[in-house]
């Protein structure tokens, strides 16, 4: 039985065939899958995950046979793969910019506890840690160690 396959562009590969016809569910399969089951292309074995398969090639898979043609409204297939391509190009962009604004208010609200916490260290003396012990003005290390005795 032959199954006609439609394509947009000039070409697709052949793991790109494997994978919308469902042979195969990832392109990582492709490799090992054409290890294992002989695939002819136009009557010759072939081997090769990214061969390019053109307008009018015949591929033979586990005896399926596929025949590659170009989609009669290519051109509008085509207008609306753009249309599409640059609407997530906006939105990525959109995307992009939110969450630069999103990290600059963030930005901003850090500084403003930290800003926060350094006055109140500072009324209150305590260490940079927060709210612990309060500083004291005690000398330390081995001068201290002998006086006042």
């Amino acid at each position: 039985m032959t199954t006609t396959v439609h394509i947009t562009t000039e070409f697709i590969t052949l793991t790109q065939l494997l994978k919308e016809e469902n042979i195969i569910s990832s392109g990582g399969q492709a490799k090992y899958y054409l290890i294992d089951h002989p695939v002819l292309l136009n009557g010759e074995p072939e081997n090769r995950r990214g061969k390019k398969l053109y307008d009018h090639d015949e591929i033979e898979i586990e005896g399926e046979r596929y025949l590659i043609e170009l989609a009669e409204n290519v051109d509008e297939l085509i207008a609306e793969a753009d249309a599409q391509k640059a609407a997530r190009a906006v939105n990525a962009k959109k995307t992009i910019r939110d969450d630069r604004i999103k990290a600059q208010k963030a930005a901003a609200a850090k500084a403003r506890k930290e800003a926060r916490f350094a006055d109140m260290r500072r009324k209150n003396q305590t260490r940079s840690g927060g709210f612990g012990r309060p500083k004291r003005n005690n000398p330390k290390g081995p001068s201290s160690w002998n006086s006042s005795r």
